[in-house]
């Protein structure tokens, strides 16, 4: 298995270029696994532009139920709207937490490690990832995403829409306070 990347870094510079570049680069898929997903401008873009070049862009994150921080669940649903209109589809786990942090693209880019796609993530935390060159590796990992998606709600538009205005609120606030937490 060619290992392209080992990356950690304080600030994350190297961490947050190579998920950022792993997203520009697919051609084809792009498959996320994300505990605490809330993207900022820059990342949003990034993703409904895969969209727009024809990838099959698909992130699952846990269900409200099983989020262990309700506050980074609200922020990210806070640009849902955004991102589904973009065409990325979006998908709650459903049995339990899930706290993979994994980055698959056309089955033949991998990463996994500790990086989130959220504020503190991007410009606090010291993060680590792994990045992989291998369709065997992208592969298994792709077979792992599949499974977990068969335990998740996909998120609709329509209905996303449709949620109830308490939800909207939380989400606002959240949002507001996403650039801290």
């Amino acid at each position: 298995m060619p290992l392209l990347q080992e990356m950690s870094s304080t600030r994350n510079a190297s961490t947050t270029s190579s998920n950022t570049a792993s997203i520009a680069a697919a051609r084809r898929t792009l498959h996320i696994t994300n505990s605490y997903f809330a993207p900022d401008d820059d990342v949003r873009r990034l993703l409904t532009g895969a969209v727009r070049r024809g990838v099959d862009v698909r992130i699952l994150t846990p269900a409200p139920e099983q989020t262990d921080v309700k506050t980074m669940y609200y922020a990210g649903r806070a640009r849902y709207e955004e991102l589904l209109a973009g065409g990325v589809r979006l998908y709650e786990y459903q049995p339990t937490m899930i706290h993979a942090k994994t980055v698959v693209a056309d089955g033949v880019w991998s990463s996994v490690g500790t990086m989130n796609l959220d504020n503190r993530a991007l410009a606090l935390n010291d993060e680590s990832i792994l990045i992989v060159r291998s369709e065997a590796t992208a592969a298994r990992l792709e077979a792992l995403f599949a499974d977990d998606l068969r335990q998740a709600h996909e998120i609709v538009l329509e209905t996303f829409r449709k949620r109830p205005w308490t939800s909207k609120v939380l989400e606002k606030a959240a949002h507001v306070m996403s650039r801290v937490i």
